[in-house]
């Protein structure tokens, strides 16, 4: 017969068991959280989004979950915050969000931009490139000064290749630093330098010709592991920068579709280069037909337009719906960005933002035109456009996100 079941004894069953002192005294005192795995990781930072202050709790926690932040920004932070509006006007900047729920309240510190005297050459992956207006120093060297947008903290002053040079754009890339002097050529250098020298005379520039069909490169973005640039006249450029200067070129893509560049503006507003997802857009703000007269001044813009790229075909069409996407526009720091996930940003999806000096941001959709009542109209005005784009708002993106 099978032997029937009988409970333990208590003497029996504290024989077997483990007391409960002795479990907690045989479990570690410290649990090692930086061995977490990435899935769940991952699935935690997703659940911060959007507030910033929650997001650099995460990144002081320890690096492997810093390094994972940076790694997962082009993906999943960047497209799913916003950027913040900097106001340096004054000695005490600030930087504030379009919600609550990306940051609280405003960030202030001391960095009196203006007073510099700076152009400011771009905005670029969360840093101001900055280039003083009192002209070369005593030594005859003109500066680019980098600095971090977030803190007003100055990173570094570069020496430029020439102090005669007239620059006018500059845009910062995961190992390079781009700088750009005309329609013909700019100058390129490694950005962390990797191997810096403090014997070396000067930063190790090299020079790169662009083509000569290209017009002036207004701005630079990556897109798909590529590096594209845009000209005043929306020529499509591609950039391929290795470690080897001799195996460096620039190129223009054939692309099709868009209007004429004289209907079109072309330094103040646009055109803008935007990576959103997985799609190239292009936003043209379009000017008012000319009248004829020659006493005629600066045309307005009347409608804001929106293009998408058809890479297979390499074709500009435009779309006035770009779905849950939002883009942002800043004429001050000729820079360009998408957002999605907006819902607790504080922005509208499928719409343009606008930031540009003497003006609160203005939001537009796809295809907006303008009408006689409309108070956005004031934004393109013709006097709007003639104030000059230093100092004003500026859209910037912390630095943690690079």
């Amino acid at each position: 017969m099978p032997t029937p079941f009988l409970p333990m004894k208590p003497s029996e069953e504290s024989e077997t068991e483990t007391p409960p002192a002795a479990v907690l005294a045989a479990m570690p005192a410290f649990r090692d959280w930086a061995g977490l795995s990435e899935l769940p990781l991952s699935e935690v930072l997703r659940r911060l989004l959007p507030c910033l202050r929650s997001i650099h709790a995460f990144a002081a926690v320890c690096r492997p979950w810093r390094r994972l932040l940076r790694a997962s920004a082009a993906s999943l932070l960047r497209p799913g915050v916003p950027p913040l509006l900097l106001n340096p006007r004054s000695g005490c900047v600030t930087a504030f969000a379009h919600s609550r729920n990306l940051l609280a309240r405003p960030l202030a510190y001391r960095a009196d931009l203006s007073s510099e005297g700076a152009i400011l050459l771009s905005a670029s992956r969360g840093y101001l490139l900055l280039l003083p207006r009192r002209g070369p120093s005593s030594q005859g060297e003109t500066r680019i000064i980098i600095v971090d947008a977030f803190t007003g903290a100055h990173r570094r002053e570069i020496t430029l290749p020439s102090p005669r040079f007239a620059y006018h754009y500059a845009a910062l890339l995961p190992a390079h630093l781009l700088v750009f002097h005309s329609k013909h050529a700019f100058f390129s250098l490694p950005f962390p330098d990797p191997n810096p020298n403090p014997s070396s005379s000067g930063p190790r520039w090299t020079k790169h010709n662009l083509p000569r069909s290209a017009s002036f490169v207004t701005g630079v973005v990556e897109f798909r592991s590529r590096v594209l640039g845009l000209t005043n006249l929306a020529q499509l450029l591609e950039f391929r920068l290795c470690a080897s200067p001799q195996g460096q070129t620039v190129r223009i893509l054939p692309a099709t579709g868009l209007p004429d560049a004289t209907t079109f503006d072309q330094w103040h507003f646009g055109p803008c280069l935007i990576a959103a997802g997985d799609r190239l857009l292009l936003v043209l703000f379009m000017l008012e037909p000319r009248s004829g007269s020659l006493l005629e001044c600066r045309r307005g813009v009347n409608k804001v337009a929106v293009y998408g790229l058809d890479m297979a075909r390499m074709r500009w069409e435009e779309v006035d719906n770009i779905g849950a996407y939002s883009l942002f526009v800043d004429y001050a720091s000729k820079s360009a960005a998408a957002c999605t996930d907006v819902g607790s940003c504080g922005v509208e999806e499928n719409r343009i933002y606008v930031a540009a000096p003497g003006c609160s941001w203005r939001s537009f959709p796809p295809g907006w035109e303008a009408t006689p009542v409309d108070a956005n109209s004031e934004l393109f005005s013709r006097s709007a456009m003639e104030r000059k784009p230093w100092p004003s708002n500026i859209w910037v993106y912390p630095q943690l996100f690079f």
